[in-house]
């Protein structure tokens, strides 16, 4: 059943972002290819390329916050938790559905956000006539380079603490909606309210494990030790991940008013 309600769920948000993605890659391909001729006339094309680039990455980054908010208070919280409620299914399955497909799309559209920056640089490429060998000749210079040691580790270690903080982060919106629901009037209100009481409640407890972490983050020869930095991130965002899931798995069974 799990399976079949992220089927179902994962859809519902795509249906709106895949459409804007493409958008998004076409301002970015242009803006590239207009940038090339920006001491010409064609100024005004960059400008209106920039403005056009900006305002999509602006409309995809709104709408997958309002569709993150939206899913999970309108099926969990609203008039559809009726339906989801009486479906063979616990609460756990239901807030990690709604989890895992907001995760899902968040990432594809940081991934995308990247590829737009390489189309950005593919248009400039293209508007410079620079051949393909090239190209290839900067990137072989690139893996030429001299890396840190254990850079790899490190970059997985930071790829995994970015996917940790937006599931913290996410649980953190589905914790302040399911408290701010609580409430009988103003639910909107409320829900803001317990988002900036959780954000505050993050800060005073980042300052109580910060100077811990602070002493260990510079290893014996005075070099930067990142795991020291990104390992205790990673476990902290799993701590606050796991608080906000059990607050919302809490509420929803023992506190939940549809009415």
């Amino acid at each position: 059943m799990l399976g079949k309600l992220i089927k179902y769920e994962l859809p519902a948000m795509g249906r709106k972002l895949l459409p804007l993605y493409a958008a998004w890659a076409i301002a970015a391909l242009l803006l590239g290819l207009t940038a090339e001729f920006s001491d010409s006339p064609s100024d005004f094309m960059l400008a209106i390329s920039v403005i056009l680039y900006t305002a999509i990455a602006t409309a995809v980054t709104v709408i997958s916050i309002v569709m993150i908010v939206q899913r999970y208070s309108s099926s969990l919280l609203g008039n559809e938790g009726y339906f989801y409620h009486i479906l063979p299914v616990g609460t756990a399955s239901h807030i990690g559905t709604k989890l895992i497909s907001a995760t899902v799309w968040v990432v594809i559209t940081m991934f995308v956000a990247f590829l737009t920056g390489l189309l950005v640089v593919l248009g400039i490429v293209i508007a410079q006539g620079i051949g393909f060998d090239e190209v290839m000749r900067g990137f072989k210079l690139m893996l030429e380079i001299n890396y840190p040691e254990h850079m790899w580790l490190y970059l997985g270690e930071g790829i995994i603490l970015m996917i940790a903080s937006i599931i913290k982060t996410i649980m953190q919106i589905y914790a302040a909606l399911t408290i701010g629901y609580q409430a009988s009037n103003h639910t909107t209100l409320a829900s803001i309210a317990a988002f900036i009481l959780l954000l505050v409640f993050e800060s005073v407890v980042g300052r109580n494990i910060m100077p811990s972490m602070v002493s260990v983050v510079f290893s014996a020869n005075g070099v930067i030790d990142f795991d020291n930095i990104f390992v205790p991130s990673i476990l902290i965002s799993i701590a606050f991940s796991a608080l906000y899931f059990l607050i919302c798995k809490v509420l929803l069974d023992k506190r939940l008013n549809l009415g």
